[in-house]
């Protein structure tokens, strides 16, 4: 029989492909991790579950949610919580007659006050600087403040004080006077050295018919150590008051509430002025002019009843058109409404 008949090769090559089909599926079982399945489109793709990729998809999103939170948390806590984060570099500007010491002693006090019991107002996130600014100021006599904060832990504060006192002289003692123009508190009496003697020299003759001059006192004259008052005192404006040469009490007005006023406001304008630095008032024993005293040795006369700013805006017109800063002046008369005087 010829071997062709023996052996049919359509039989041996099933068989073969049988085998290497299954030996794909013993792979794929093992070896492969995606599940497959047939229907009657079934052309051998793989079909993926989304389920379970949108399931580990929220778990992901959730997961750094929580680190998110976290890092937030540790970071506001640092912040909050750690003494380099405190405020604890207090610069104050500005003060002449406020207690450095009773000013700090307040700010602490705001500072290390606790919110809801826990966290203290000295962080540097929870400082509030208009709340530092309105409580110092409702407590403190001061007309302007600034308080600012700097990063990690610095506070400034610059000041102007509003004054409210005045050093009243009657040349016998010195006293405290309030915006109502009382005696508030009596301080010291004036000093012997701060009274000096007027002096003449008088010519006389002789029986034998010889001349002698003779120096007499003919009166005395008072000028007010104000280094030492301001040092002893605080700066304030300082009044000599020629119309009043009985000692003063307490609670006794001696001046008007408008005559304060415009003191005040005199200081405000001279007190840094470098054209006219201001040494002290006079008020005229003719109860209505006001002399200002400089410390370059010339003064200025003007009244009571004369409006502050005008009278300022006269000097400046006056520095800016006439005087040289250089030239030696004797005085400057404000008195009279539409002429200024000067020498």
């Amino acid at each position: 029989m010829p071997i062709k008949k023996i052996i049919n090769h359509h039989k041996l090559q099933r068989k073969f492909n049988n085998k290497v089909k299954s030996t794909k599926k013993i792979f794929n079982y093992f070896f492969n991790s995606k599940k497959t399945r047939r229907d009657f489109a079934w052309q051998g793709r793989e079909i993926e579950n989304p389920f379970i990729h949108e399931k580990a998809s929220k778990k992901l999103i959730y997961l750094n949610l929580f680190i998110i939170i976290i890092s937030i948390l540790t970071i506001f806590s640092v912040f909050v919580f750690h003494p380099f984060f405190n405020i604890n570099d207090i610069q104050i500007e500005g003060l002449q007659r406020i207690k450095k010491i009773d000013l700090l002693e307040t700010i602490n006090g705001i500072l290390n006050y606790k919110k809801l019991g826990l966290i203290r107002e000295n962080s540097y996130v929870f400082s509030n600087v208009n709340e530092i600014k309105d409580v110092l100021k409702e407590r403190y006599p001061i007309e302007k403040i600034i308080v600012k904060k700097s990063f990690p832990n610095k506070l400034s504060i610059i000041i102007q004080e509003k004054i409210s006192t005045i050093i009243y002289d009657n040349g016998l003692e010195y006293s405290y006077v309030d915006l109502d123009g009382k005696i508030v508190e009596i301080m010291r009496k004036i000093s012997d050295y701060e009274w000096k003697d007027i002096t003449q020299k008088v010519v006389t003759t002789t029986i034998t018919g010889e001349s002698i001059t003779t120096t007499i006192v003919v009166g005395k004259l008072h000028e007010p150590d104000i280094a030492t008052i301001k040092k002893d005192l605080g700066n304030y404006p300082i009044i000599y008051d020629k119309n009043n040469i009985q000692e003063v009490n307490i609670n006794e007005n001696v001046l008007d509430k408008a005559e304060v006023i415009i003191l005040i406001n005199w200081f405000k304008q001279l007190d840094n002025n470098e054209k006219i630095p201001l040494k002290y008032f006079i008020f005229e024993d003719n109860k209505q002019d006001l002399t200002i005293k400089t410390y370059k040795g010339f003064y200025i006369k003007t009244r009571f009843d004369r409006e502050v700013t005008a009278q300022i805006n006269k000097l400046n017109s006056l520095y800016k058109e006439k005087i040289d800063n250089n030239i030696f002046l004797n005085y400057i008369d404000l008195r009279y409404p539409d002429r200024i005087y000067w020498k």
